[in-house]
């Protein structure tokens, strides 16, 4: 039996340990939770919050990495409870004086070491204060460690910490999933009638790692724009870099990205008969960066070098070894490429420094390209099995009748989105075809939208920060009302509100040719399956 299987065999019968007295499932008084006893955590705090406000500590576990830092306003009256499970994962549970019965976990963003409160200012769904304004009991981990950044899994004699890995990649998840749920009985004399799981990014995969390990924790999920195939795609980031580094000795100047990119945009804008600004499977974009060469007379901050055009196009394609063999996605067509200037990816430097070379001086701009082909196979071989969360194999979780909606910006500039797509056509492989898979589970790609967001100027997203998704998925597991088309909306700069269609993977939206191109009435989700192959990139595992 692999190591992390042992490690999920006493995850599993740790779940049955945790304890109370006798008379705690009579309802409990907010207070008296602190009284709680568990066989591997200990709560530390349990106070009654009525004001509205609250106040974020400034110090460990919650440090002052926390975003925002500033007081969390509107909130309804409730409880506060804070635990610690062993060794160092600290969790906060919410428990709203008018409870709706369910339980809404949130999920963590880069390698977490905080809590989300509320994201709400910096256009996100996310965080604690989201979910208890809609009556949900809350709960959200810091994932083990205090710190953001991925130090934390090096230990100060050069070898990894393995307790604090696990711990960040699936352990405290879990363990924060049943400890809450047991004190929502403790508190409330009742279990939950349904537990959902809210999250994007990191939140993702944590979601999809609870689908994978534990299908039994949440009857529905929402799985934003998802950071598996860890192993991958966070080096995949420094791939630009690295191509930079080697072949230019610096950096593509931000003018001339935005440049190149804009081209793209204005070349196949019109492939879905609308000309918006937005692609709608950039994948079907064909643009060759050398049509962005300087030419005579052309002001040379908004177009490429010869030798630019080719970084360009290393870095649409993906990260590939010597024979041209893709090791893993690019960046679509369209997306902002300045965050993959060198130096500017901090989680990729971190993968490549403490978990890949296990050195606090490890420098990545030595790196050939060459080199990061051998250390990317490395970080595979380490961390597939304990962080790579791409097992698509869920019979357990559609035997059990659970469901779940992924979605995935098809402009993200952090997280390349064929690794969804990859994902969840490999799901049709490993549970028995689409008519399966259609029965728990929903891929929705968002055209123009970034990474996790509700900020505007991008493609139509209002469905970030409504929380839409959540609500279908609501209706789904609730009442059997399996997700159509979502429809999302964006105001434009004349003050014109578009609205759009999201159509459940493969389908796309498509203009039926009458009426305003603004209105989602006017189109229809048509088949959009596409004949490139370049994203059914097998995993797990090196190719």
């Amino acid at each position: 039996m692999c190591r992390r299987s042992l490690k999920l065999v006493a995850a599993h019968l740790l779940a049955g340990a945790v304890s109370f007295p006798v008379a705690a499932f009579a309802a409990m008084t907010c207070e008296s939770l602190a009284t709680l006893k568990f066989g591997d955590a200990v709560v530390t705090g349990a106070e009654h919050i009525a004001s509205g406000t609250f106040n974020p500590p400034s110090t460990p576990p919650t440090n002052a990495a926390n975003i925002p830092s500033g007081p969390v306003t509107g909130l309804p009256p409730f409880c506060r409870v804070t635990f610690t499970i062993e060794p160092t994962i600290n969790v906060e549970l919410w428990l709203p004086d008018v409870w709706n019965r369910r339980f809404r976990a949130e999920g963590n963003g880069d390698t977490a070491g905080r809590f989300f409160y509320d994201l709400t200012a910096l256009n996100l769904n996310l965080g604690l204060a989201r979910a208890l304004r809609k009556g949900y009991a809350t709960a959200n981990t810091d994932t083990g460690h205090q710190s953001t950044g991925g130090g934390f899994a090096l230990n100060v004699d050069g070898t990894l910490n393995w307790q604090l890995i696990d711990d960040f990649a699936w352990r405290s998840n879990h363990e924060m999933t049943v400890k809450s749920k047991a004190i929502i009985k403790a508190y409330y004399g009742s279990a939950p009638a349904y537990s959902y799981w809210h999250g994007c990014s990191t939140g993702g995969r944590q979601g999809l790692m609870e689908i994978q390990q534990f299908p039994d924790d949440y009857d529905g999920l929402e799985i934003g724009a998802p950071a598996i195939n860890w192993d991958r795609f966070i080096p995949s980031m420094l791939w630009g870099g690295v191509v930079m580094n080697n072949e230019l000795g610096t950096g593509i100047a931000t003018t001339k990205l935005t440049a190149v990119t804009a081209d793209a945009i204005n070349a196949c804008d019109a492939n879905d008969a609308v000309v918006d600004g937005v692609l709608n499977d950039p994948r079907k974009c064909t643009y060759d960066p050398a049509q962005s060469i300087c030419k005579a007379g052309q002001n040379p901050s908004v177009c490429l070098t010869p030798q630019e055009a080719n970084v360009v196009r290393k870095m649409w394609d993906g990260p590939a070894d010597a024979k041209g063999n893709r090791l893993w996605f690019g960046w679509e067509i369209g997306t902002r490429l300045s965050g993959s200037i060198p130096g500017q990816s901090g989680l990729a430097q971190d993968w490549f420094r403490y978990w890949v070379n296990q050195s606090t001086t490890s420098d990545w701009r030595t790196m050939t390209e060459s080199d990061f082909v051998d250390q990317y196979s490395l970080g595979v071989r380490k961390f597939n099995e304990v962080i790579g969360t791409d097992d698509d194999n869920l019979q357990r979780f559609r035997k059990a009748g659970r469901k779940f909606i992924m979605w995935h910006g098809e402009a993200d500039g952090s997280i390349p989105p064929r690794g969804s797509i990859n994902y969840f056509e490999r799901l049709q492989t490993g549970n028995g075809g689409k008519e399966h898979v259609n029965e728990f589970a929903r891929l929705y790609m968002a055209p123009g939208v970034g990474h996790c967001s509700g900020a505007p100027g991008q493609g139509p997203n209002s469905f970030v920060m409504d929380d839409k998704i959540h609500d279908v998925l609501v209706d789904w597991v609730e009442n059997g009302v399996a997700p159509d088309r979502i429809v999302t909306a964006r105001t434009l700069p004349n003050g014109t509100v578009q609205s759009r269609p999201l159509c459940p993977y493969p389908t796309t939206a498509k203009w039926t040719g009458l009426g305003s191109t603004d209105v989602a009435d006017n189109f229809v989700c048509a088949d959009g399956e596409n004949d490139a192959t370049d994203f059914r990139i097998k995993g797990p595992g090196p190719n």
